[in-house]
């Protein structure tokens, strides 16, 4: 009687129960998020500790000493360090969740809910999101309290959308990972390997320009010379530096073709078991 109670509540308003259902999925990637001490360290940390080492040893140096208006050295890190972690939360830290959440047979369990794959995926993608936003801005106000960073201010704001675009990628390329590899500690090491040229080539805080020329042209195709592209343009366009590698459609562009692949791979095989 209960149940039918219950059941004839739902229906009378799914609007309600829908929205129930997607905040305590909400909830529950907050929760599981909080205990992965180890990708709060990489994630949240370890950026901020790269950026305080390499802000102590050149952080107010102009990149270009001819000329006053030049950004700074941190100036052009920090929106950098924020696209790596776009990509640890993204590559690693989602690739190592799905696998876990499948070997824990979490996956099996929501499966067998009448809760919508798309409600499961949404929620993570915007807690995901949030978090990211919060931590460019914790990147960003270190930057500017420490090391006395400029940034164009209307070009903060122009960023956001380029910091959520690269989130989804990297997430949605760290599902691909757990796609197709089964075992949690096989994720682990294939998303690192993945992760490793991605971290150093991609310009994130050094420019491509420094690279040997035939190893700079391919590393600017790459998903993080891309985001970071995306990304430094605005927070930088008041400042006189070339702060992209490729036009910006073509970054834009790029990135989505990496989007649509990495969820092309993730929904041909992903596995709920």
């Amino acid at each position: 009687m209960a149940t039918t109670m219950a059941t004839t509540v739902e229906s009378a308003h799914p609007g309600g129960f829908a929205l129930r259902r997607f905040g305590m999925m909400f909830k529950a990637d907050a929760l599981m998020y909080v205990r992965e001490k180890s990708a709060v360290f990489w994630v949240m940390v370890f950026p901020i500790l790269l950026m305080l080492l390499f802000g102590s040893i050149w952080g107010n140096q102009l990149l270009n000493e001819a000329d006053p208006n030049s950004a700074t050295f941190i100036s052009y890190l920090t929106p950098g360090l924020i696209v790596l972690s776009l990509l640890s939360n993204g590559l690693i830290g989602n690739a190592t969740t799905m696998s876990t959440y499948r070997e824990k047979g979490i996956l099996r369990r929501i499966q067998a809910t009448p809760l919508p794959v798309w409600q499961l995926l949404l929620s993570s993608i915007i807690f995901q999101s949030l978090i990211m936003i919060m931590q460019a801005g914790v990147m960003l106000g270190v930057s500017v309290l420490v090391f006395n960073a400029t940034y164009d201010f209307w070009g903060l704001a122009g960023a956001i959308p380029a910091v959520v675009f690269a989130a989804v990628t990297f997430m949605a390329m760290g599902t691909a990972v757990a796609a197709l590899v089964s075992k949690t500690k096989t994720v682990e090491v294939v998303a690192q390997v993945i992760n490793v040229p991605l971290m150093f080539l991609g310009g994130l805080w050094t420019p491509i320009s420094f690279l040997p020329d035939w190893l700079g042209g391919i590393a600017k195709y790459l998903p993080t010379a891309m985001a970071a592209d995306l990304v430094r343009a605005p927070m930088l366009s008041s400042l006189s530096i070339n702060a992209t590698n490729l036009p910006i459609i073509v970054s834009i562009v790029g990135l989505a073709l990496y989007l649509v692949a990495a969820i092309v791979i993730a929904a041909r095989f992903f596995k709920w078991r």
